[in-house]
């Protein structure tokens, strides 16, 4: 309940859903407002609207500081690490940007794999459970890593949050085929609920965020290059 309280207390959207709904009541309560109710629900609806289009921005705001925060934390932490190294050999010396750079291209390479999967043809009939893999272990493996550079960081953010969305949508709306368990399909409509309406949604979701994955993906090996983390 606390937490409750607090929310509302610092969340200038929930203060204004709170009160919408508050003033909600009291029209349906009161029967004198009755004759005018529909008048008042619709400005009641706009204000609700306004109210989510405020949630929205809150949530994009706390995402950008929780980045900045990161961001921040990574280069603090980068220069403690600098403090009371010893010099070594120019030949074995690695950044670990470069390391992290080099892992993350060698799991999603560009010639080869899901990506270039997705890239030639992402309509979706099937994919491969062996080129699935890199994509979930790279999920698992950089699930809290961050950059030092704040461009090569924002760009693997990106990756890293469009690998995240592919790979749930892959555990949640896909299955492995009884014929060939190599191979995934989309979840059929005769499966789901809500029929082959869901099923197109789905797979239209799917191509959205294989997309999106994609580009993050060409995003980061730019953004890598750029910087001279890779050759």
């Amino acid at each position: 309940m606390k937490r409750f309280l607090d929310f509302l207390t610092n969340s200038p959207a929930a203060v204004t859903f709170a009160v919408l709904s508050v003033l909600g009541i009291v029209v349906f309560a009161v029967p004198g407002l009755h004759p005018y109710a529909w008048i008042i629900g619709l400005i009641l609806c706009l204000g609700v609207i306004g109210a989510l289009l405020m949630f929205h921005g809150e949530w994009r705001r706390a995402q950008k500081q929780i980045d900045s925060l990161r961001q921040s934390l990574s280069t603090e932490r980068g220069r403690l690490d600098t403090l009371g190294l010893t010099p070594v050999d120019e030949e074995v010396t690695a950044l670990p940007d470069e390391e992290r750079a080099h892992r993350i291209l060698d799991l999603l390479p560009d010639s080869a794999g899901l990506v270039q999967s997705l890239r030639l043809d992402a309509t979706y009939g099937t994919l491969e459970v062996d080129e699935l893999e890199p994509l979930h272990t790279f999920r698992k493996e950089f699930a809290k890593s961050s950059f030092d550079n704040p461009r090569s960081h924002t760009a693997f953010m990106n990756l890293y949050r469009a690998a995240e969305a592919l790979s749930i949508w892959v555990n949640e709306e896909t299955r492995q085929l009884a014929a060939d368990r190599t191979k995934r399909e989309i979840s059929p409509g005769d499966s789901r609920k809500g029929g082959w309406r869901e099923y197109t949604e789905a797979r239209s979701r799917g191509e959205s965020l294989g997309d999106r994955f994609v580009s993050a993906r060409w995003e980061f090996n730019q953004t890598a290059l750029e910087l001279g983390l890779v050759a």
